[in-house]
């Protein structure tokens, strides 16, 4: 189980119960030796902060495909802001490709998708496409623009998967009520902004299909307020890509090869800003790969290999009196397994 790999790791973060007695991967956040839920310290939200975006420095390599995983962190309020609201915020990660170029939620996916009736180029403000279904028509007349927004697959690109994942967008970039269907019977929309010059050609049946915005990043672990008392948030186990539909819950984006830790700072309350914000501890930020499976256990239909089950992981996290306490990196494998 290589997921607890020496006393500066917990799971695959480095770093990430501030055993190095310092704030490093965790920068948003300070160093402090004043609580703990594990080790000799923790990191402290110890600033007026209100809504504010927080992203670890690390890089974590991720396998969606072929392996499964839980993500964990704990957390406590230990001041009220001014209007005594409790720490809040999104908690979970951002999604990476293989190159570390983020995954934004409306490049992960697309549906109704269709091709290109009539060949374009590089500056045009139409196209012509084969299809619009329902979805199709109804969206791009949409008043919300980011609705109203395509994704092109090129045969030849890095991206040739139709309804995966894309960096080749025309993001919130159709004009609203301008998909029309033509006397030949194809379909006509028109775009805000000219097609880009992407470097492959816009013939006959290139593919193309409907994206939109779900959430800027992955909030696996939910948007919670934080208790006054130490409290851990577990995902279930994680697997696969999200197709068809725009990914922010606890699962990762097509073709996501890398993440990061993510939290927005108070963004429950972030309007709330004429006085001092919350203040809150975190610790213990636990993402852990669990075993493949056996061929045995494929053909059963287990995503893992483990004498555990997801929901006894869960338990074991949420329990405060399963750390140790009294050396920094204290976890030991026989805590959990």
């Amino acid at each position: 189980m290589g997921a607890f790999t020496g006393s500066t790791k917990f799971g695959l973060f480095e770093n990430s119960q501030a055993q190095k007695g310092t704030n490093e991967y965790f920068t948003a956040y300070n160093y402090t030796s004043a609580d703990a839920l594990s080790g000799d310290g923790c990191f402290a939200l110890d600033y007026n902060s209100y809504g504010g975006g927080a992203t670890g420095l690390e890089y974590i390599p991720v396998d969606p495909e072929n392996e499964s995983y839980m993500f964990s962190a704990s957390l406590k309020t230990y001041q009220r802001s001014y209007l005594n609201r409790l720490g809040s915020g999104h908690l979970g990660f951002a999604c990476y490709d293989a190159n570390k170029n983020f995954i934004s939620h409306h490049q992960a996916f697309s549906t109704s998708n269709t091709t290109l009736s009539r060949a374009a180029a590089a500056g045009d403000t139409k196209i012509y496409i084969t299809n619009a279904d329902s979805a199709m028509v109804s969206n791009m007349n949409s008043a919300t623009s980011h609705i109203r927004s395509l994704n092109f697959y090129f045969a030849s690109s890095p991206y040739p998967t139709v309804g995966g994942y894309s960096r080749y967008n025309m993001y919130a970039n159709v004009v609203q009520n301008s998909i029309t269907q033509t006397a030949q019977g194809d379909w006509e929309i028109t775009f805000t902004t000219g097609l880009p010059n992407w470097g492959y050609s816009f013939a006959v049946g290139t593919n193309l299909g409907r994206a939109y915005a779900g959430g800027s990043y992955n909030y696996a672990l939910g948007a919670p307020v934080y208790p006054e008392t130490w409290t851990t948030y577990t995902t279930g186990v994680m697997k696969g890509y999200v197709t068809n539909t725009a990914s922010s819950g606890a699962n990762f984006r097509d073709q996501t090869k890398f993440i990061r830790f993510l939290n927005l700072i108070n963004y429950n309350y972030r309007t709330e800003n004429a006085g001092d914000s919350a203040r809150y501890y975190l610790d213990n930020i636990f993402l852990y790969r669990l075993k493949p499976p056996t061929p045995v256990q494929i053909s059963q239909g287990k995503t893992h290999n483990s004498n555990f089950d997801s929901s006894e992981l869960r338990q074991k996290l949420a329990s405060v009196t399963k750390f140790k306490k009294t050396r920094r990196g204290g976890q030991k494998r026989s805590d959990f397994f």
